[in-house]
């Protein structure tokens, strides 16, 4: 295959710093475009459609979190890999930056020029050999990105995440899944699937930027034996969940999606601060309601919030469990209520489910014939999809 130089778009206010960044990426064999301002560097992004791109995020005419957040929106530059570096670290900016789909947030030293060349290596290399579809998204945007959460408590949230991450898993076994636990303060997921392992949430959120690679994360997140996919437990101690810092957990989140094919995440019943990003990110929002009219009513009130927060109809995959059996509201109630299509419902699964938690094993495993689990496996099919085809 003919090898072709990787172009990459330098914004950088500080002249100095542009230059020498410049002549080290071509003395390594990149074809480098250099901008003073981000509004400059955007139009030239957008028109040139640049394979990397490192801003520096000193500067007054963009923030750097908005422009990311447009290089991610615009099909010309979607796919890029977006690298800021910076003279100061700041927490809650490197929050938002990774929540804005950054792919490195890096601090200027020799180390992270060291580590540039690294990402633009392993990036080229995987250009030049790897052309399936869900690979080159890994590599540029990262995996794909599954958020589950619902307005009220009881309509079974987190079961139907592992459950549905299990039966993906089961449709696609050549991929590699995890399921992240960001219920605050404290999650049920661990409870679930009978994970005893010593690594949680807040643990994690501790780990040096430079150590939350793939080699850590394989490490110490081990596949499940009967769930075959890998979970971050949410946080153990409810203090340590308090005391999160929750800047560093974007960055986590990008860290798992450079790692695994697909990333769950359950947020639970409630939208914490750092909910609203991820929702922005997730390439699928499965959000969870049920017959009950109070949970159709909360759901509609989240819904009209989230609207406000630049979030997208197209994005929100509406599913109905049917908690109650058949009582409660009808699916064309549900949606005159909430003002969202139901995607699909879940027929009233009994004490199956119940009991398939209490066994830590998925209901795919413990009633495979049953009527809800052959739907359930039919409904995760159709959220994989809508979530790949959200990304394409």
């Amino acid at each position: 295959m003919e090898f072709l130089a990787l172009s990459v778009l330098v914004i950088d206010s500080d002249p100095p710093s542009a230059t020498f960044l410049t002549n080290l990426l071509t003395r390594h064999g990149y074809t480098v475009q250099t901008c003073t301002s981000a509004r400059e560097g955007y139009i030239c992004a957008l028109r040139d459609r640049p394979a990397v791109i490192i801003i520096d995020p000193a500067r007054t005419d963009m923030p750097a979190s908005e422009m990311l957040r447009k290089l991610r929106a615009d099909r010309r530059t979607s796919t890029a890999m977006l690298i800021v570096l910076t003279q100061f670290s700041n927490a809650g900016q490197m929050g938002e930056i990774m929540a804005a789909g950054c792919d490195a947030y890096l601090l200027k030293s020799q180390e992270a020029l060291d580590k540039i060349i690294s990402l633009l290596a392993e990036y080229h290399q995987r250009m030049m050999s790897n052309s399936s579809p869900v690979a080159l998204n890994k590599k540029t945007l990262g995996g794909l990105l599954i958020v589950f959460f619902s307005a009220k408590g009881g309509t079974g949230t987190s079961s139907l995440c592992v459950n549905i991450a299990h039966a993906v898993g089961r449709l696609n076994p050549e991929q590699e899944l995890a399921v992240m636990d960001l219920a605050l303060p404290i999650g049920s997921l661990a409870e679930i699937v009978g994970y005893d392992g010593n690594i949680d949430l807040a643990q994690a959120v501790k780990q040096p930027l430079n150590g939350l690679d793939p080699e850590f994360l394989r490490r110490t997140l081990p596949v499940l034996k009967l769930w075959d996919f890998r979970l971050l437990a949410g946080a153990f101690d409810p203090e340590a969940a308090n005391t999160l810092d929750i800047a560093r957990i974007p960055v986590l989140v990008n860290a798992m999606r450079r790692t695994f094919d697909l990333t769950f995440i359950d947020l639970g019943s409630s939208l914490p601060r750092l909910g609203l990003p991820l929702l922005r990110e997730a390439d699928l929002i499965v959000m969870v309601t049920s017959a009950d009219p109070i949970s159709a009513v909360q759901t509609r009130s989240v819904w009209k919030h989230l609207q406000t927060k630049e979030i997208v109809k197209e994005n929100i995959f509406l599913l109905l469990n049917r908690t109650i059996g058949l009582e409660g509201l009808s699916k064309s109630e549900v949606e005159q209520v909430t003002g969202l299509l139901v995607q699909a419902t879940l027929p009233y699964m009994g004490v199956n489910l119940s009991q398939a938690n209490l066994r830590h094993t998925p209901i795919l495993r413990t009633q495979p014939t049953d009527t809800s689990s052959i739907t359930l496996e039919r409904i995760s099919a159709q959220i994989y999809n809508a979530a790949y085809n959200n990304r394409n």
